[in-house]
């Protein structure tokens, strides 16, 4: 059964190679001579340990496990795109096109949770006089309905025989990754080129943002936010080998993709509300409060794109690595 593949204990945090149970700073010191193989076992490893961990706690329910685990799966896949040029024969896209499809099982629980929260925080603080009909109820009905159907869908995928398979690959990948000769070349060395790669696609997805209007723009700014998160998970890797260089630039990267993910949120939040507005409609309800609503997320979705401008500049106007 697939679900026992969770109940497995993880390998080890640190490759054989590297010594385990080592503070932050001992890790920093182990890691800044390492090869380039080393610190992705390392970072391979301790992101499989923390996906098995997850999924034992999507199982029991823990609050923010969904979140949590699908951050794990994003930060496997990203390892495996981001150092892709020392993998022998490139990434290995069968096991990323499956942490694609495992992050896509675990999605709709969390995207129902928090656009719920985020609609009714806002509804919440209407005046009373502005909120008309059963605006509440129809927000949190049919959101907290998709929440339940996408943690059952996200259990579902645990049971599956497909993520058994997945687990046994990431597996192997930890032990034996298909390691090309630039996998021996100092981490300290190879690192920042890997890094000028990320911020290049960064780069070049933001350029393609500015050339867009209306939804077309949307859609490009959610796919710069993408490259915002692959970036800042990368740095991530490379905090231990390059140290405050890569921290300042996981701050600032997080930074672009936090607006950006406000932005995105705003895009969904307002094609939600105009469902309800037309379904409010359609049952002979007012649907004033979520025309309001709708104006409040387009204004919100506005600042995002400022803010992610400024935090854009920060990035692009220094050189990094």
């Amino acid at each position: 059964m697939a679900i026992e593949h969770w109940d497995a204990v993880p390998l080890p945090l640190a490759p054989a190679d590297l010594p385990g149970d080592l503070t932050r700073t001992q890790l920093r010191e182990q890691l800044r001579d390492a090869s380039t193989a080393v610190v992705l076992r390392h970072r391979l490893a301790g992101q499989l340990a923390a996906l098995h961990e997850q999924g034992r706690r999507v199982r029991g329910h823990e609050d923010g496990s969904v979140h949590a685990m699908r951050i794990a799966a994003r930060r496997l896949r990203s390892a495996l795109t981001t150092f892709g040029p020392v993998l022998e024969g490139g990434t290995p896209d069968g096991v990323r096109d499956e942490l694609r499809w495992l992050g896509q099982e675990l999605s709709p629980a969390r995207d129902a949770q928090v656009l719920r929260e985020r609609l009714l925080a806002m509804l919440e603080a209407q005046p009373p006089e502005l909120v008309l009909g059963p605006v509440a109820s129809r927000i949190d009905d049919g959101l907290r309905g998709a929440e339940r159907r996408g943690r059952e869908r996200a259990l579902r995928a645990l049971e599956d025989e497909r993520s058994a398979r997945l687990l046994d690959a990431l597996d192997q990948l930890v032990l034996e990754p298909p390691l090309g000769a630039r996998a021996q070349e100092p981490a300290r060395d190879l690192l920042p080129d890997l890094l000028r790669r990320d911020l290049e696609r960064l780069r070049r997805a933001v350029e393609a943002a500015e050339e867009r209007e209306g939804q077309d723009r949307d859609l490009a700014l959610h796919e710069a936010r993408k490259k915002a998160k692959r970036l800042r998970y990368a740095a991530e890797a490379a905090a231990p080998v390059l140290g405050k260089r890569a921290d300042k630039l996981v701050r600032r990267a997080t930074a672009v993709q936090r607006s950006l993910g406000e932005h995105q949120d705003s895009v969904v939040s307002r094609a939600l509300l105009r469902e309800y507005g037309a379904q409010a409609h359609g049952e002979a309800e007012n649907g004033f409060t979520f025309g309001r609503l709708h104006a409040l997320e387009e204004a919100r979705g506005e600042a995002a794109v400022r803010d992610f401008e400024k935090a854009w500049r920060r990035i692009r106007t220094k050189s990094w690595v």
